[in-house]
């Protein structure tokens, strides 16, 4: 799943961020080098307050950089993107449109109109892909948190983004909903073979989702460590037992206690 060969995708290189002025300006983020291949699900942990989101706002292009730069493809982030899709912590979904319009949305703006039939085709896909073929006509106000989130997704992949941002995006789910939303968002991101960095505050998800963990400092921020997730695949939830899992969970959770 890692094209380590090619170019990178995505490349933070000595990327710092600061807010406030004054003797209030505070850095966030410290001169950040990171690269994501081609393909690759990087998933990045750390303290709150350590600038996680701050990393994928300047990847998505909503903030720039005070020092340093981002890059994709090669071309620094001069602002948001097709080429990107954002899947946010709440569910930002349309309350007036169907699962089905709700999908379909990005398709129809005159960037990246398509067709009425290819339209159907893109929406059918996605709401077989995650499991809402039979609430094509709901509208959002009858769905679960997770359903809610699951069309949010769908909506981020129909427009067909090179990169995948997502941040934290089950956070506002209970516990049981959030391991069936990870292992359906394992399945969605092997069928369609994106590059994708995803937020979490959960030590445990980030391993069951990523090819490598990003450990962030407390601020003012820089990178820990990068760990390679070499579970392989495919993953469920008898993954979390291997020992192989157990000795990633505590190697990341050690780093975290620094």
């Amino acid at each position: 799943m890692i094209a380590t060969a090619s170019p990178p995708r995505v490349e933070l290189r000595g990327a710092t961020k600061r807010f406030g002025t004054g003797s209030e300006r505070i850095t966030v983020l410290d001169a950040i080098d990171l690269q994501i291949a081609d393909g690759e699900v990087v998933c990045v942990v750390g303290p709150s307050g350590s600038g996680k989101t701050t990393i994928l706002n300047l990847i998505a292009g909503f903030l720039q950089p005070d020092d340093g730069a981002v890059l994709v493809d090669g071309t620094p982030v001069a602002g948001p993107g097709p080429d990107r899709g954002v899947v946010f912590q709440q569910y930002a979904v349309f309350p007036w449109l169907t699962v089905a319009k709700n999908i379909e949305f990005g398709l129809t703006l005159r960037r990246g109109r398509a067709p009425a039939e290819r339209r159907r085709d893109v929406v059918d896909h996605y709401l077989k892909l995650m499991d809402l073929e039979d609430f094509r006509d709901a509208y959002p106000k009858t769905l679960s948190g997770g359903m809610r989130q699951r069309v949010a997704i769908a909506r981020a992949y129909a427009v067909q983004p090179e990169i995948l941002l997502m941040d934290e995006p089950f956070g506002a789910l209970d516990a049981q909903t959030r391991d069936g939303m990870a292992e359906q968002l394992l399945s969605v991101m092997a069928a369609e073979g994106k590059t994708v960095l995803f937020i979490t505050h959960s030590v445990e998800e980030a391993i069951f989702l990523a090819d490598r963990v990003v450990v962030l400092t407390p601020r003012p921020t820089t990178i820990r460590d990068v760990v390679p997730i070499p579970l392989g695949a495919p993953r469920d939830a008898r993954t979390k037992t291997t020992p192989e899992f157990v000795a990633l969970r505590r190697q990341i959770e050690e780093l975290l206690r620094y």
